[in-house]
């Protein structure tokens, strides 16, 4: 096996520098023996046409020998080859018309046979020529692009070419050798080329490659049948990626770890503050009771953040199993951890598809609409079965969403009304939930073209 790559990149290469010496064995025998042999064989037919025309032997029968270096000249020596068969033919023009003069019928028909070896020899230059090119331009690519490629014989596994990329990943030694095979890199390759002889590709298949020096690298390989037995097979090596990528899940699982803290550990001890200050709202005269009042309210807002950061982790960590529910009970069950605010709900005997983080939705928008809804908030929810969905639409009374801010409110981080604090993630969660369901989410004002007014949040979930 050889590494026919070229001896350096494309860039600044003119293709009419060093052609003659770019080496050519026909048939395996090199060029040099090819050569000789040209230079002697022309030598005796040049003697042997004097000879024979002295004889009397015709010179059409003395000509057709002659293409013989017509071809093979140009072929080796591609201009230089053209000029050289330029003087053959003239010898053999010249022959002709000192040994058949005044034969005028040789003499035109040697005359036309020096023209045509001209040209034939014209013709193979320049096909040689544009082929060498074309070769060269080829193995440019071939020995320049990225990745790993090698040319294999499918049936015995030998590699027959391969590009300095695949020399360099697999640390192959530069120089020639004809024992290299496909099983030293990969411990199995049958399957890739049973593929190759079923169908005459390989789908892309993620290897582990040994190295020469033992050690491992990753690669998606990727095959082809070109022709006979042969096939190119293109090595992406993925080493680089299969440790960014065991860094993410390290990264993934350290993350997991905090949030755990975050959601159980400082949970724990967040709903014992709650609890605690609770207890001293309900005990505390004023003025400390407003001051046990702030403190609940700020404990309250801790825990919907943890809550809502524990929801996301669980929309993260899996896909929807989605199950018939019965959508009252959710809802109903949302509405009794608000009972200091009147809810208008009439009640449903809807089902739906979704899952145990359903309740969230609902929490987070009832939330909302009281936080939102002034001293005396006023919140409706209304259930509407249509034929493969249900539209749920839940309003209030407060300030509403400017038109400007509608489009982005259930952006993560942005919320329609920025003068409260808050971190936003309600409203991001509810349209993850919803789309992760199947369904839709939007926002509209309560009252027509009054902003100002309240607003309503309208979803869907599909029936079972």
């Amino acid at each position: 096996m050889k590494d026919n790559s070229p001896s350096g990149p494309l860039t600044g290469y003119d293709p009419y520098a060093d052609i003659y010496d770019v080496p050519e064995e026909p048939f395996g025998i090199p060029s040099a023996y090819w050569k000789a042999s040209l230079i002697l064989f022309s030598f005796v037919l040049m003697v042997a046409t004097i000879i024979l025309l002295m004889s009397g032997i015709s010179p059409q029968v003395i000509g057709a020998l002659y293409a013989i270096p017509a071809i093979l000249f140009p072929y080796f020596y591609r201009r230089r080859g053209v000029l050289v068969v330029y003087l053959i033919s003239m010898f053999f023009f010249g022959a002709v018309v000192i040994f058949r003069y005044p034969n005028t019928d040789d003499l035109f028909a040697a005359g036309l046979r020096a023209i045509l070896l001209v040209a034939i020899a014209l013709i193979v230059s320049y096909l040689t020529h544009y082929l060498l090119l074309e070769k060269r331009k080829y193995h440019a690519i071939f020995d320049n692009t990225e990745n790993g490629v090698a040319v294999v014989d499918i049936t015995t596994g030998h590699v027959t070419e391969m590009n300095q990329r695949f020399r360099h990943a697999t640390g192959m030694p530069a120089q020639e050798t004809d024992l290299i095979t496909l099983e030293m890199f990969i411990s199995d390759p049958s399957r890739i080329f049973s593929s190759l002889q079923s169908s005459c590709t390989s789908p892309a298949t993620e290897a582990t490659l040994r190295r020469c020096d033992g050690t491992n690298w990753a690669a998606v390989v990727v095959g082809r049948k070109i022709s006979g037995n042969h096939a190119v097979l293109t090595f992406v090596d993925i080493t680089e990626k299969k440790r960014l990528d065991g860094e993410l899940l390290r990264l993934h699982e350290d993350a997991n770890l905090y949030l755990d803290i975050l959601t159980h550990d400082i949970n724990n001890i967040n709903t014992a503050s709650l609890n605690y200050g609770r207890l001293l709202e309900t005990r505390s005269a004023d003025p400390s009771k407003d001051m046990a009042r702030n403190l609940v309210r700020s404990l309250e807002k801790s825990d919907e953040i943890i809550k809502n950061i524990s929801t996301l982790r669980k929309i993260r960590d899996g896909g929807a199993n989605r199950i018939p529910i019965r959508l009252s009970s959710v809802i109903n069950g949302e509405i009794a951890g608000f009972s200091e605010t009147p809810i208008d709900y009439d009640g449903s005997t809807a089902t739906v598809l979704a899952d145990e983080m359903l309740s969230s939705v609902f929490a987070n928008l009832i939330g909302n609409a009281i936080k939102y809804g002034g001293k005396e908030p006023q919140v409706v929810i209304r259930v509407e079965e249509q034929e493969t969905e249900v539209m749920v639409t839940v309003a209030d009374s407060g300030p509403g969403i400017p038109d400007n801010l509608k489009p982005g409110v259930f952006d993560r981080f942005q919320r329609g009304d920025t003068t409260v604090s808050g971190k936003g993630l309600g409203l991001f969660i509810c349209k993850t939930l919803i789309e992760r369901y199947g369904g839709s989410i939007g926002v509209e004002d309560r009252v027509p073209g009054e902003p100002g007014r309240g607003v309503v949040f309208r979803f869907t979930l599909l029936r079972p």
